[in-house]
């Protein structure tokens, strides 16, 4: 995938093309992208996309859309691009797209910009069209989710991201770009990653520190020193002990924009976009990039296997147990997203607290050093494809305690 980002003198605005080259293991009729900018909170904040143009090799046709669950007044929540006739699987097929978006005031989203004048910041993920699809599955349509919260699947590939932005701003981004000479009114950032499922962007006068982390390259973006400084220490500790217990960090660098915004952090492969400045939201979004950036999931539909074991490695981390009597709760753990409806509360409840404690409970009833040896099994089985509870059952075959946890959470099938 090539994606290139212009981010406009006002950052308000971003301009993007993306190329795609996609090879289905299965036969396929159309390409189908989800427009994530296009979740009804996310539009009520003044964000949205627009495409503008979308054409694929092998005779694709016009692109048309569906609602999907998407805000009114947008052109939907699904991009659909068909072929005449079905395509083998095997066949490589290229699309290209063109598209705006429209950066709103901000708000606890992937989507958003704050301040005025020179201080001004903006920040944009999950910005382009996001290939909807899983290996041995097919294409993913589930509705889009009525509150914040991650729906997107899609597979890790080989991503080439350009950022162009005004030249008094720096970029923090996916990947590690180097920094480009300063002059003129704009610059270009640019980087690869090996294998991204997407990609987040920051745009603002950061003060930025650049330091190694075991080998890892990480970089801290803030709108202080002092807020910078902060957070270094945060994020070498979520590293480094994560680390010993998954396996080695997943990227050769890690970036880290802390916006001056109010909310939480989303994770992103290689990058993080921090809206908070405490230890509990460090270590829990730098334990994402083990559990979504590298191990995947649907997170429409089975979003526990990363935010449940990410709250997980954040309560390990921070001697931190889940709530007492959580376990006790009724909800399923594994219940798909969209079956909350607005509830937002439930969704953390019961997704975030209770597949943490499920997890824990897990680790308990097994013991802990054969329980952390089964994940590392799963982590290293399931790296850069999208798992399952399925997955998650088969690293745990030998330790039935365990499982028999997870089955009473209904975390597992």
């Amino acid at each position: 995938m090539t994606l290139r980002f212009t981010v406009g003198a006002g950052l308000g605005t971003v301009r993007g093309s993306e190329h795609i080259e996609f090879t289905p293991d299965l036969p396929i009729t159309e390409l189908v992208f989800r427009l994530t900018a296009n979740t009804a909170p996310t539009v009520a904040a003044g964000n949205k996309i627009v495409i503008e143009k979308a054409s694929a090799d092998h005779g694709g046709g016009a692109a048309h859309y569906d609602r999907d669950g998407a805000a009114p007044g947008t052109q939907g929540g699904l991009l659909r691009i068909p072929f005449p006739a079905r395509i083998p699987a095997g066949t490589t097929v290229a699309a290209d797209i063109t598209f705006t978006v429209t950066l709103g005031n901000e708000s606890f989203d992937r989507f958003g910009r704050v301040g005025t004048g020179a201080q001004r910041y903006a920040w944009f993920a999950s910005a382009q069209p996001l290939l909807a699809w899983e290996r041995g599955f097919g294409w993913h349509t589930e509705p889009m989710l009525q509150f914040a919260a991650e729906s997107a699947t899609s597979e890790a590939m080989q991503t080439d991201l350009t950022v162009v932005a005004p030249a008094a701003d720096t970029v923090i981004m996916s990947g590690d770009p180097a920094d480009p000479p300063a002059g003129g009114s704009i610059r270009t950032w640019h980087s690869t990653v090996a294998a991204a499922r997407d990609v987040s962007v920051a745009v603002g006068p950061f003060v930025v520190s650049d330091s190694t982390v075991n080998g890892v390259k990480l970089r801290v973006g803030a709108p202080s020193a002092g807020v910078r400084d902060q957070l270094v220490p945060l994020f070498r500790l979520a590293m480094i002990e994560h680390g010993k217990r998954f396996g080695p960090f997943p990227f050769p660098s890690l970036s880290v924009a802390r916006v001056p915004a109010q909310g939480g952090g989303i994770e992103y492969p290689s990058s993080i976009l921090m809206l908070d400045g405490s230890q509990l939201v460090a270590v829990h979004e730098t334990a994402h990039q083990w559990f979504y950036a590298m191990v995947g999931d649907s997170q429409a539909t089975h979003a526990w296997l990363d935010e449940a074991f990410a709250s997980y490695a954040e309560q390990l981390v921070d001697d931190d147990p889940p709530p007492a009597g959580i376990l006790n709760q009724p909800g399923n753990v594994d219940a798909p997203t969209a079956s909350y409806g607005s509830h937002v509360g439930l969704y953390y409840g019961v997704t975030y607290y209770k597949g943490s404690a499920a997890l824990q409970a897990a680790r308990a009833a097994a013991g802990p050093a054969k329980f952390d040896a089964a994940i590392r099994c799963y982590v290293n089985a399931n790296a850069w494809r999208i798992a399952n509870p399925s997955d998650l059952e088969a690293a745990l075959r030998g330790l039935p305690a365990a499982i028999s946890v997870l089955r009473k959470a209904h975390a597992l099938p």
